[in-house]
């Protein structure tokens, strides 16, 4: 077994800070002699290391000080964004990125993981959102490293348009050149893998007419994960595996606040389209007719996600849809109490407070108890139910933390649970997407 020596480093410094020569002159371990395999086994250590929420990590806590490493991570030069502002969440890569500001050597090889998602918008505006794709014109790094792309951007309206216009509120139209710059980018980043666009619903059009004008798609693209009325995209992404929607911003698309349902019409007929698609995962309102035209769009998909907790009829009515579905391996759908199989927990908090709460609930431990007790037997049911009408299916979601599995004998579906932290659906994994 090797032993490495100690090596000691300073974020931010550069070779001659740290006198290179006076290290080779007295013999000492220089981080620069060591190869590319052990640099990089280095860098995997130190995003393992890393704070797994941003409220762990203090790497910001003094940026607007002289000797904070990410003080320029919003700087704007020339009308042209940091490539550091299009990291989704730098805090977690606050480690990584002190290291790669050793040297040049070391940024080459951490460019990979720093850069591999980036975001455009976080309920940013039109020329912000503008600012970063000019600048990921300017980088390099980011065009060659780049796996996972997400445009998130709102419409910008104050509070008195909102109160004044409300859902009807178009705001400003997009800069002319933001929809051609869109898309050079996404053509410009060569390993793009996973992609999430989130556009005002009323400015959808000015991008889908650029894009649709050039013949260009992005064939390495695998995930879609989409905002109301960008189902045109699926017809650009012809190696697609996965579609998603984007939740709160899809069941509220602007014009329909009236529950028309129009863009998930769309959504699934372009789906139906995509060849080699084999999950789907829709944030809406499930109708029996809405899951027939489901199937009849897709019928051959492995996995279905229909998590919303608005089940018009109650599960068993959608059971012998949803069995006509033959390689559907995996199915994920909302709570055990938004089912509607009996199962109808207090909604109040104050019902499970317990004796240190007297004047809320003071029977709180026995409610949890029995609640938790229907919960599993509600749970239970569903899953017989489903195993039983759908000859194919191996998992089972209620949820975002329960799942079951099955072992089919000849007598009887013997079905297991386990309680994970959290199905991670599509829209909630831009910045986490795995290789």
């Amino acid at each position: 077994m090797i032993t490495l020596p100690l090596i000691v480093f300073s974020p931010g410094a550069s070779i001659k800070d740290m006198n290179y020569r006076e290290h080779k002159r007295d013999g000492k371990p220089w981080l620069n002699d060591l190869n590319d395999d052990v640099l990089l086994e280095i860098i995997g250590a130190v995003i393992q290391s890393s704070p797994v929420t941003e409220r762990k990590s203090r790497f910001f806590d003094n940026q607007d000080s002289q000797k904070a490493p990410f003080r320029k991570i919003s700087e704007v030069k020339n009308g042209i964004a940091s490539p550091l502002s299009l990291i989704p969440r730098p805090r977690l890569l606050g480690p990584l990125l002190a290291l790669s500001m050793t040297n040049r050597r070391l940024r080459h090889l951490a460019a990979p993981a720093i850069y591999k998602s980036i975001r455009v918008g976080k309920d940013e505006d039109w020329y912000n959102a503008l600012r970063k794709i000019d600048s990921i014109a300017k980088c390099e790094a980011v065009r060659v490293h780049a796996k996972n792309f997400t445009m998130e951007l709102s419409i910008g309206r104050t509070p008195l348009e909102e109160l004044e216009g409300g859902f009807n509120y178009k705001g400003p139209e997009p800069p002319e050149r933001l929809a051609p710059g869109l898309l050079d980018t996404l053509l410009s980043l060569i390993k793009l893998k996973n992609l999430t666009l989130i556009i005002p619903d009323y400015h959808t059009d000015v991008f889908r007419t650029t894009f649709e004008a050039l013949s260009a798609s992005f064939q390495s693209v695998r995930t879609l994960v989409l905002g109301p009325h960008m189902d045109w995209i699926i017809a650009k992404c012809p190696n697609v595996e996965v579609i998603s929607t984007c939740g709160w911003r899809w069941l509220h698309s602007a014009g329909n606040c009236k529950y028309n349902h129009q863009h998930s019409t769309d959504l699934i007929e372009a789906a139906g389209k995509a060849k080699r698609l084999r999950h789907i995962e829709i944030y809406d309102s499930l109708s029996e007719a809405r899951l027939k035209a489901v199937y009849q769009a897709m019928a051959g998909i492995e996995s279905l996600a229909i998590p919303l907790a608005r089940y018009q009829n109650g599960i068993e009515t959608l059971l012998p849809t949803l069995s006509r579905f033959g390689n559907l391996k995996t199915l994920a759908l909302a709570h055990a109490a938004d089912l509607k199989v009996g199962f109808n927990p207090p909604y109040c908090d104050a019902a499970y407070f317990g004796p240190s709460r007297p004047f809320f609930g003071p029977d709180g431990q026995m409610i949890r108890k029995n609640v938790e007790k229907k919960r599993v037997g509600a749970g239970e049911r569903v899953a017989q139910m489903a195993f039983a009408m759908l000859p194919a299916l191996e998992e089972l979601w209620l949820g975002d933390s329960s799942r079951a599995t099955v072992v089919r004998t000849d007598f009887d579906n013997e079905v297991s649970w386990t309680h994970t932290p959290r199905r991670k659906p599509y829209r909630d994994c831009w910045d986490l997407w795995e290789d």
